[in-house]
């Protein structure tokens, strides 16, 4: 369940994995560590500079563990992306194979793309995964050339012209 009540999905069940439709980022870290929470304030600021550039087909949500979920007000205040907390003995992240500020991605089928470590913060490493996953063309469903499979317009979108009276002859 998501506990961050500034999130849109606030009390909603939750799981690491597929979001229709959606690139799903899910970050493993620990609520009480000072480098777990900046990371999580890091990914929700990005999390904004993505719905700022227009791309809101973007989940990232955080997951912590239940034996430090006295701190999980390190993660919600202040962030508005989702924060679940497994539960011991902590089969997310067994199942998902994750360590510490581990970062997953899947694409917008629900399929695993990559992972990596993000004690490092590099923004530019995440943002620029996340724009390999979006898939791009026309997302105008007027235009001629709508592609139902784009998520981030390009820019791309053709539109019939106007039509134009033609005078024929009165013998045609």
């Amino acid at each position: 369940v998501d506990i961050n009540p500034n999130s849109a999905t606030y009390g909603e069940t939750l799981s690491p994995g597929y979001f229709e439709n959606q690139v799903t980022l899910h970050y493993f870290g620990h609520q009480n560590w000072g480098t777990c929470t900046a990371r999580v304030g890091n990914l929700d600021d990005l999390y904004q500079d993505l719905l700022d550039a227009g791309i809101n087909n973007v989940i990232i949500a955080a997951l912590g563990k239940s034996e430090h979920e006295g701190s999980n007000s390190n993660w919600t205040n202040g962030n508005s992306i989702p924060v679940l907390v497994d539960l011991s003995p902590y089969d997310t992240w067994t199942t998902w194979g994750a360590s510490q500020r581990d970062l997953f991605f899947l694409d917008a089928n629900g399929e695993y793309s990559t992972d990596f470590n993000i004690t490092t913060w590099d923004y530019d490493a995440i943002y620029n995964t996340i724009l390999g996953l979006l898939a791009s063309g026309c997302t105008d469903p007027n235009a001629t050339n709508y592609d139902e499979t784009a998520n981030v317009d390009d820019g791309s979108c053709e539109y019939f012209s106007e039509p134009q009276i033609i005078n024929v002859p009165g013998d045609y």
